[in-house]
């Protein structure tokens, strides 16, 4: 996973659609401010469409590399676009955000991974309280790394009651990493990759199973068969062994690869509409 492209590459991909662009005043209102997480703020952009409301909410959750508001805001146009109001901010130390910024490692994730998670459950609590928004239906979206990120903040807020989590990683930090070292940015098979990772012996770091055994609302992950960040076959196989007692859905492409496409839209669309209206 390259810490620096990532989830910009996945945002931009998304946004990326032959779907006409939404007309002029469907967009709706934004409004900016801070709000607090533990000792520093976070800068915010709220997304609200127009009307009167109560809309449901999502906070969009970063990937790996120093992100800020503005680079996932091709996936707020799409989200506000369907009736949805959007809480988009500058990860910690970066953009108008206190703190430091620092990247996840395999040495590192077992505190960055929850620190970073509750940035995010902190921008849940802030959403729920804006006016127009409707504090029972918010939940969150967010790819690549947001995929380590989204089921530890589920954890920390009550208020998240679904999330949307594309190529998101459900191995550890450590088989990751490895794993893009043998594929990414070159023509290696990815089969052999993937059968080279039965034989990884070095540091985990943080692993997510224990996390996503805890987690219980509804959650749509989305993969590419081709993916050169992340091992979807060794993450597919983890969501097998917890599929009996979790509330996740999974959408497989197999022409796809780290950046998905606009086509997935078809398929994230529906599954939100159901959600919401349960």
């Amino acid at each position: 996973m390259r810490a620096s492209a990532s989830f910009a590459v996945a945002a931009l991909a998304l946004a990326c659609s032959t779907e006409p662009e939404p007309a002029p005043g469907d967009t709706g209102d934004s409004r900016t401010g801070t709000f607090p997480s533990g000792d520093i703020d976070l800068a915010y952009t709220l997304d609200v469409p127009s009307g009167p409301g109560p809309f449901p909410g999502v906070v969009l959750v970063h990937g790996s590399g120093p992100s800020t508001s503005q680079e996932v805001s091709p996936l707020s146009v799409r989200l506000v676009t369907r009736g949805i109001a959007v809480l988009r901010y500058d990860k910690r130390g970066v953009g108008g955000s206190g703190g430091s910024y620092n990247g996840v490692g395999v040495a590192n994730s077992p505190d960055m991974i929850p620190l970073l998670a509750g940035d995010v459950a902190a921008a849940v609590e802030h959403l729920s309280a804006q006016p127009g928004v409707d504090g029972a239906r918010l939940g969150l979206l967010g790819a690549s790394q947001a995929g380590w990120i989204i089921p530890v903040a589920a954890t920390l807020s009550p208020r998240v009651r679904f999330a949307v989590i594309l190529v998101g990683p459900t191995v550890s930090v450590g088989l990751e990493i490895y794993y893009s070292e043998l594929v990414e940015g070159n023509d290696a098979p990815l089969a052999e990759a993937e059968e080279q990772l039965a034989a990884f012996d070095g540091p985990h770091g943080f692993d997510p199973l224990p996390v996503l055994d805890q987690v219980d609302v509804p959650m749509l992950w989305l993969y590419g068969l081709v993916d050169r960040s992340i091992p979807t076959r060794a993450c597919l196989a983890v969501h097998d062994s917890i599929a009996a007692d979790h509330e996740f859905a999974i959408q497989v492409y197999d022409q796809l690869g780290h950046g998905l496409g606009p086509s997935i839209w078809s398929d994230i669309n529906p599954w939100l509409d159901q959600t919401l209206a349960e």
